[in-house]
């Protein structure tokens, strides 16, 4: 999956959430049935990236509460990501990163 800065990224667009295991294997996989979707929808399109960046760092944290580390957030095939992307579906940002490695 391509991943832009955020300066460059297009409007609207979409939060998904998407589980530990997809994440490293089928990321680039896209379709309304593998994620939860927030902004798919017609009804509900996102025009500005940082709403969906601080939403997408609040849902990171309720679906990994005890993930202080990159390590501890990947033991077990247990968690989630979550990350935005833009209209032509680049990823602008991914709230795991914000996650030290060690």
């Amino acid at each position: 999956m391509q991943k832009i800065e955020k300066e460059k990224a297009q409007s609207p667009f979409v939060l998904a959430i998407i589980d530990l295991i997809d994440v490293y294997h089928y990321a680039d996989v896209f379709d309304q049935e593998r994620y939860a979707w927030i902004g798919w929808q017609k009804y509900a399109k996102y025009a500005e990236c940082d709403t969906l960046i601080k939403l997408a760092d609040r849902l990171f944290w309720a679906f990994n509460p005890s993930a202080k580390t990159q390590e501890d957030w990947i033991k077990w095939d247990s968690g989630y990501d979550v990350r935005v992307y833009d209209a032509n579906m680049a990823c602008v940002y991914a709230a795991h990163e914000k996650l030290p490695e060690k």
